[in-house]
């Protein structure tokens, strides 16, 4: 048996699935299986797979368009390796990142999933110069999920005897990665290697406006789960709130006021539930409530005033540089 199930769902992704699936098969560690499953695309996809003739790749299909969810959840099913990989038709494998992420794993035993960096290339294949990267240190990932999530899909390697019962949940697209990533790292370790691993594609497809509707609701069903989780039974305006921390700008004094009522809520109630280490969770409150207090030059010096008001201040190195930084475009 491979040690690696590397696996990749397909939907009229002739245009990349070639290089994908050769960005696999040329890896440095070679003893894995690649499950492809084709789910019934209407282009040429199925003849660009069945082309490549490697006797590691397996190949199976879905009789009529079943959606993400329900391909990963068939693919998971099919794999039986020790560890779980995942590729999305249209992104690209760097050489050695197999061998990384096994390495990692087998080094650290107690780990559930590990991933890695990824730069953005676009619907060409050129680098938009764009990366996604995360800086926080390990052992605070998993509460870092209560407000964003750093795991690429097509970067994560799996120990397959950690997956919970129930995987992918279809009622949380196209988010549902992240809900499963949330679930793993509430009972295990987790890991993010520094170093980039794959090339993750950004096209009209997954930019489009009706796309990151969709990516939004399903973040917010994600944020509110977890804030149930901690004790927190937020009404739309508070989960709205909570967005607005994670990925946007402050919109003004009066908005970081109550940013910061927020946070303290958090930590406050997590002292009840003990839903989060509470080490953890201070930092992660500090590393948001730092980034939303420097997001918004418009707001001049007011902003770090009301950051240094708020009991959530923790003057790491990384925080005085991004005061500093701030200090410096006003």
């Amino acid at each position: 048996m491979a040690v690696v199930s590397v696996l990749m769902p397909v939907f009229n992704a002739e245009k990349y699935v070639k290089e994908a699936i050769n960005s696999i098969l040329n890896q440095t560690l070679k003893d894995f299986e690649l499950i492809i499953l084709n789910d019934s695309s209407t282009d040429n996809s199925k003849d660009v797979v069945l082309s490549i003739q490697d006797n590691r790749i397996r190949y199976i299909e879905n009789e009529s368009n079943q959606g993400l969810a329900f391909s990963r959840n068939r693919l998971l099913s099919e794999a039986k390796s020790k560890y779980i990989a995942w590729l999305d038709a249209d992104d690209i494998a760097y050489p050695t990142r197999l061998q990384d992420e096994v390495d990692f794993l087998e080094a650290n035993p107690g780990h559930a999933m590990v991933s890695g960096w990824a730069r953005l290339i676009d619907s060409d294949g050129h680098a938009t110069g764009d990366f996604i990267k995360s800086y926080i240190p390990d052992k605070h990932l998993g509460t870092l999920l209560l407000f964003v999530n750093y795991f690429v899909q097509s970067g994560m390697m799996l120990r397959r005897e950690y997956l919970p019962e129930v995987h992918y949940r279809p009622e949380y697209p196209p988010a549902e990665d992240y809900e499963l990533w949330v679930r793993i790292a509430a009972s295990h370790a987790v890991a993010i290697l520094p170093k980039i691993l794959v090339d993750y594609r950004i096209h009209a497809t997954n930019t489009s406006s009706t796309q990151q509707e969709r990516s939004e609701k399903g973040i917010k069903m994600n944020h509110r789960h977890q804030l149930s989780e901690l004790g927190i039974n937020a009404t739309q305006e508070e989960i709205d709130l909570h967005y607005s921390i994670a990925f946007k700008k402050a919109e003004s004094i009066e908005y970081l006021r109550k940013a910061s009522v927020w946070l303290q809520g958090i930590k406050a109630q997590n002292k009840i539930s003990g839903r989060f280490d509470a080490t953890s969770l201070a930092y992660i409150l500090s590393h948001r409530w730092i980034k939303v207090c420097t997001s918004n030059k418009a707001l001049g010096m007011q902003a770090l005033k009301i950051y240094f008001k708020s009991p959530l201040v923790q003057l790491s190195l990384r925080n005085i540089f991004l005061i500093l930084q701030y200090c410096i475009k006003n």
